[in-house]
């Protein structure tokens, strides 16, 4: 069974793994920094820095994948902006269709949901889960050797999209759970200490990207159980 616990100890001992998700974390600061400036600065320049922060952080997200499901040396890649860049592209090519298709069908028909407050909730959280689900496969499917081709198996995809809903519920909870007694008991020690301030909005940038490595390291754990093994090499 994936294990969050594994994911994040391989993560943090990986080789120069504090310097990689540092040097990650400051586009992530800086875009914080212009949105709370947004009197001084548009929202447009927000949008762009933040767009470029997430394609990079997306194309990172899937070579920790491909690296932990290729058994690569380093958990984390190395910091060429045009391999994340190259990968990230790819990956929007592979995902971005089942992405814009089953959020639009998702949307449409949570829209006409209106039944009982609670029962309208608990439908729409299960219809989103099902395009988490849908979205994740994909991804899963192409970072095994980052291919786009492997991707499009629609056949595979909604085979194994099923399997992948309870496991996105427990990844969360665990998520959530380990991050209590570790982050949030740091988080809070800065703010006392420090305030809200540039250093603990950059500690919550270093936190968000290492739990995007952690994300990449669990999810290639949930490829060795959701796809067999020769699967990897489809």
């Amino acid at each position: 069974m994936a294990s969050i616990i594994d994911s994040f100890r391989e993560t943090f001992s990986d080789h120069l793994s504090l310097l990689k998700i540092s040097i990650l974390s400051i586009p992530v600061f800086y875009s914080y920094q212009i949105y709370v400036q947004t009197k001084k600065c548009s929202y447009e320049a927000f949008f762009w820095w933040a767009g470029v922060t997430l394609f990079f952080l997306f194309g990172f997200l899937i070579q920790v994948t491909s690296n932990v499901l290729n058994e690569k040396d380093s958990v984390l890649p190395p910091l060429n902006p045009l391999k994340l860049a190259f990968s990230a592209f790819k990956g929007i090519i592979a995902v971005g269709p089942y992405a814009w298709i089953s959020c639009a069908l998702a949307n449409y028909i949570c829209s006409a949901i209106n039944i009982i407050s609670w029962l309208d909730t608990t439908l729409k959280v299960i219809i989103w889960f099902v395009v988490a689900a849908i979205i994740t496969t994909a991804f899963l499917m192409f970072a095994t050797k980052e291919k786009i081709t492997n991707a499009y198996n629609v056949k595979l995809l909604f085979d194994k999209a099923g399997d992948l809903i309870t496991v996105l519920i427990v990844f969360i909870l665990q998520l959530l759970v380990i991050n209590l007694p570790t982050t949030a008991f740091i988080g809070y020690t800065l703010f006392m200490l420090f305030g809200i301030g540039p250093i603990f909005n950059f500690f919550w940038a270093l936190v968000l990207v290492f739990n995007i490595a952690v994300t990449g390291h669990y999810m290639a754990q949930v490829h060795y159980e959701i796809f067999s093994y020769e699967k990897i090499n489809f």
